[in-house]
């Protein structure tokens, strides 16, 4: 599973998120205890995560897409 706990700390962690989510063609969601959030939506984004743990998930039968997605979130990771 490529699951991996990330978290924000400032609006501009964010801003980076959805710019880095931007440059991949699959689904990219988070998840949190309630919700599943379109990791490109920057509302959703914006109301569900800035300053708590949530999850984030590339969804892609690439591997390749899956090792550059994780390498990019390790700078959000927990």
């Amino acid at each position: 599973m490529n699951k991996m706990r990330i978290v924000f700390k400032t609006p501009e962690e964010i801003a980076d998120f959805i710019n880095i989510c931007s440059k991949y063609d699959c689904d990219i969601n988070l998840y949190d205890a309630r919700s599943v959030i379109d990791a490109r939506s920057l509302i959703g984004v914006f109301a569900i995560a800035q300053g708590k743990e949530i999850e984030v998930q590339a969804i892609s039968s690439d591997e390749s897409v899956i090792s550059s997605f994780i390498e990019d979130m390790k700078k959000f990771e927990v």
